[in-house]
């Protein structure tokens, strides 16, 4: 006889408070999955749907995350992901792997507060969370070579949460000429 696959109930609120506040809720009568943006609740769904048989993924959440566009603009900041380069006013910004992991994040969702375990989980890709130092020394050197740089965009901390990408009057997302 065949055993009927776990119930996954799937929460996404990027609030810490609200998800243990689910947690604390739950009944234990499934697989339960809380996360802070659907593309993380995605990844851990498609690491889940490998785990084995007996546990159903729904199709929309097991697909692929939505992919970042081709080419991220903020004021005269631009990403181009495809080629891992980025540039203020047209020079280039000498960033590691991880750095442009997280301003890519920052970049494609101007003055969105990402929190520390969204940009780790972007940036490192599902490997263990054990705090923010990690993504705090990236956000440093970043910020530094943004100064270098003279751009006019900041990353801001908001205490105890996370970081977002602020230009002032400059901050617009321009998406690239093939999506438009």
């Amino acid at each position: 006889m065949r055993a009927e696959p776990a119930p996954v109930v799937v929460c996404i609120t990027n609030s810490p408070d609200e998800r243990a506040r689910i947690a604390g809720q739950f009944e234990g009568t499934g697989i339960l999955v809380l996360a802070p943006d659907a593309g993380a609740a995605g990844t851990f769904l498609r690491r889940l749907a490998g785990a084995g048989p007996g546990v159903a993924v729904p199709a929309h959440l097991a697909a692929s995350p939505p992919t970042v566009d081709d080419v991220v603009r903020v004021g005269a900041l631009t990403l181009d992901v495809p080629r891992h380069e980025a540039t203020w006013r047209g020079a280039g910004l000498p960033l590691t792997p991880y750095e442009f992991k997280v301003l890519s994040c920052l970049a494609g969702r101007p003055g969105q507060v990402w929190t520390y375990e969204q940009l780790h989980e972007r940036a490192w890709g599902g490997t263990y969370f054990a705090g923010p130092a990690a993504v705090q020394s990236v956000i440093k050197r970043l910020r530094g070579k943004l100064r270098a740089a003279g751009a006019s965009v900041t990353i801001r901390a908001t205490r105890g949460i996370g970081f977002r990408l602020d230009g002032g009057p400059e901050l617009a997302l321009v998406r690239s000429a093939a999506q438009r």
